[in-house]
């Protein structure tokens, strides 16, 4: 006898009296730890279950060598335990037990995931122009595995809507045809005599003597007629070829069912949904409607009712398929047919695949060219290559009102540690560690490939993380005082047993901050909430969030996916978003060359000073011809320079114009720093300069009347006092040194600092 309780609170034992096809009487939650026994039997023997890793452990003291625990996992579906003799160590029987979900539905989602997955796999297929033979032969050696799966794909015709609709649609207004019988009557009863009518009058042997009276007007040798004869009439009837093909479609799904449920692999569960199939095959068969439906003699495919009429139609289609379908094979199904255990997670992701790469291609109005290579062939079967770990991409062009939009979408893509001194900053990749989310979007502008867009950060790669096991994503602490410990603690224990509640927008953030060029990352779940999305500043991007999409709910959860693209797109034709200034500035930084250490005194970059940056703040390097013109600039608080190409001139760049400080010097040992006003400098004439009693150092001549100046107007409050401390020799600074004449030029803030002497 075996008794199983459970170690928590959260955990529980079911005994189903009804339990669904397939499954056990004896049922257990998933994720949780179970204490069981089994009790002493009268012959004496000590039984435990086989050990199994990660499951089954027995406990260490010899005085409980009948008792264990029970760890369900990450799994659900079926658990068949092997129960061992410990005294003979020898295998006496099983026991199968159920592992239920924390989600009361993934029954249903499992049905319904795994049916859209056949179906759009099998469409793929035939989109491909695979020829169908309806030679159907299935090899019996398969595992259990394979044929089950085998069996799911044909299943999800069968089972489909639209085909019991196309049932329904058939038995409500079956094709009939008009037809020729022949029927005997009383030849008193005939009006009206055909050729083949006079011939039987002639021939039949049962006849009527007539006499004299009956036979006047009639030859002289009939003298007999037959008592009964053969006529023809037309009559209603719907045993024609198109319902006979449809009862012949139905007897070889019965067929198939019977067949593959007979192979030596045939799991439990195959067998149990098998029976289950032809049990609903036979409900159709049973309508008193195909037991006037005769078995065809030939298929006629031609026939324009099977093509075109409704009903018909699709069971056609269904039966081209059913050939292909039954011989699918799936690598990646392994993980969610084995044996009756549903990896429904795994499932869920393989689903949303499908469902993603279909949204993005009719979002950005792309047809999915690489999807073709979903599907190959070899000799005996026809293989997806859909499996996790394997990076799959849809990719396209879409050229809106104002920009080209690049599009890539990823399976699995796998972002590599990069380490920074072996490759450049501009590859694409994970600062930290090897990153893998279950798919990414990735877009950028222009006609450059991605590879160019990455190195100029140009592109945005936007992550989802499919998390079957979530209901609802937490997206601010309440209460965090009271209940934080608690829920670490329990977020730990969650991520020992690989379920994720907090931890999964953790996972996020990690995502957003690790992947270079991240500019979100979101959680897909089948939950209640709709949408969860949080913002990084005030656009749709960077964020990160999450988003509901339930099996079964496709068309009505993917509305906000759909407006979140919208937006997402809408921001990416935005020229002047602060996510573009970003990315602009990080290429100029990531660009420049490694610079060496700047670690002296400087100001702080704050308050009025907030935009000093000591490698983009430009210093004039001014020349004062006397001391006559350096007590004019110290008591005017102006520094002038004339504009133009001359020697002594200056010409107006982008350096010179947002400069923020100015070195005065005079080519000999003696240098003054100043600190610019922010208005940005002037232009004066001569009668401007005439008026500020400017010490001209030679003659007025016309020429001169004609110079323009360029006027940069002295802060009055001076230098910050990180400045006073210093001190510069002109000719120590390259451009000083190296400059023919007097011509003005400019220098960086932070190699100005690191020719500096300390008073």
């Amino acid at each position: 006898m075996l008794i199983i309780y459970p170690q928590s609170s959260k955990a529980k034992v079911y005994e189903e009296s009804t339990p669904s096809a397939g499954e056990s009487e004896y049922q257990l939650d998933e994720g949780c730890t179970y204490t069981y026994e089994f009790f002493s039997t009268n012959d004496g023997h000590i039984y435990q279950f086989s050990k199994e890793d990660d499951i089954i452990k027995y406990h260490r003291s010899q005085l409980h060598k009948k008792e264990g625990t029970i760890t369900t996992g990450i799994y659900v579906g079926q658990l068949s335990l092997q129960v061992v003799d410990k005294d003979a160590q020898e295998i006496v029987g099983k026991i199968r037990l159920e592992i239920q979900s924390t989600k009361s539905e993934y029954r249903t989602d499992y049905r319904i995931m795994l049916d859209e997955i056949a179906e759009y796999y099998t469409d793929l297929v035939l989109q491909q122009g695979s020829p169908v033979t309806q030679h159907l032969e299935i090899d019996s050696s398969c595992s259990s595995k394979t044929l089950y799966q085998r069996f799911s794909f044909v299943r999800s015709l069968i089972e489909s809507e639209s085909f019991s609709e196309a049932i329904h649609k058939i038995l409500s207004n079956p094709v009939r045809k008009w037809t020729d019988a022949n029927i005997e009557r009383n030849i008193v009863g005939v009006k009206r005599l055909s050729r083949n009518n006079i011939r039987q009058i002639a021939s039949s042997t049962d006849r009527i003597h007539l006499s004299e009276r009956m036979r006047a007007g009639m030859p002289a040798s009939l003298s007999s007629v037959p008592r009964k004869i053969e006529v023809e009439y037309k009559r209603d009837t719907t045993d024609v070829l198109e319902n006979q093909f449809v009862k012949f479609v139905l007897r070889t799904f019965v067929n198939f069912c019977s067949e593959i449920k007979s192979f030596k692999n045939a799991s439990e569960r195959l067998k149990l949904e098998a029976d289950q199939t032809i049990e609903q095959l036979y409900g159709y068969l049973e309508n008193q409607f195909f037991h006037q439906i005769s078995q065809p003699s030939h298929l006629n495919l031609n026939s324009p009712v099977l093509q075109r009429k409704e009903g018909y139609r699709e069971i056609l289609q269904a039966w081209l398929l059913f050939d292909l379908a039954a011989k699918l094979n799936w690598d990646g199904g392994d993980d969610v047919y084995e044996a009756g255990k549903k990896n429904v997670a795994t499932l869920y992701e393989y689903w949303l695949f499908f469902k993603m790469m279909e949204l993005i291609s009719e979002f950005f109005n792309i047809e999915p060219k690489d999807k073709t290579e979903l599907v190959e062939y070899d000799k005996d079967r026809i293989n997806l290559n859909l499996k996790q770990g394997r990076m799959r991409m849809v990719s396209g062009r879409q050229e809106t009102f104002s920009r080209l939009i690049n599009v890539a979408f990823y399976y699995n893509r796998t972002f590599n540690k990069v380490e920074a001194d072996n490759d450049p900053i501009h590859k694409a990749g994970s600062w930290t560690m090897t990153m893998r989310p279950d798919y990414t979007l990735s877009l950028w502008p222009g006609e450059i490939t991605e590879a160019e867009a990455e190195k100029q950060e140009l592109i945005t790669h936007i992550h989802f993380d499919a998390k079957y096991r979530l209901s609802k994503v937490l997206l601010e602490d309440k209460d965090i005082d009271l209940d934080i410990n608690n829920e670490l603690d329990e977020e730990k224990q969650n991520q020992e047993l690989k379920i994720y509640k907090r931890g999964d927008l953790l996972k996020m953030h990690a995502y957003k901050d690790a992947i270079r060029r991240t500019s979100g990352a979101y959680v897909l779940y089948p939950g209640t909430d709709k949408r969860d999305v949080l913002r990084g500043f005030h656009e749709i991007v960077p964020g990160l969030g999450a988003f509901s999409i339930r099996p079964g709910h496709w068309q009505e959860d993917s509305i906000y996916l759909k407006q979140f693209l919208a937006e997402v797109k809408a921001h990416l034709m935005d020229r002047s978003s602060e996510r573009e200034k970003m990315s602009f500035h990080q290429y100029d930084i990531h660009l420049a060359p490694q610079h060496d250490m700047l670690m002296q005194s400087l100001p702080e970059s704050e308050g009025e000073n907030r935009d000093f940056m000591p490698d983009e703040t430009y210093v004039i390097l001014g020349y004062y011809k006397s001391e006559e013109h350096l007590k004019w600039i110290n008591s005017n608080w102006l520094y002038n320079s004339r504009e133009g190409i001359r020697g002594g001139s200056v010409s107006i760049t982008k350096e010179v114009v947002s400069a923020k400080y100015l070195l005065l010097h005079n080519h000999k040992n003696e240098a003054h720093l100043y600190k610019l006003t922010v208005e940005g400098p002037k232009i004066y004439g001569f009668d401007d300069m005439t008026k500020l009693s400017y010490p001209y150092d030679q003659p007025i001549t016309d020429q001169i009347r004609e110079y323009i100046y360029l006027i940069f107007k002295i802060n009055k409050k001076g230098v910050e006092k990180e400045f006073q401390k210093y001190k510069w020799k002109p000719l120590d600074i390259p451009q000083i040194r190296s400059s023919s004449g007097f011509k003005i030029s400019t220098i960086k803030l932070s190699e100005l600092i690191k020719l500096a002497k300390i008073i």
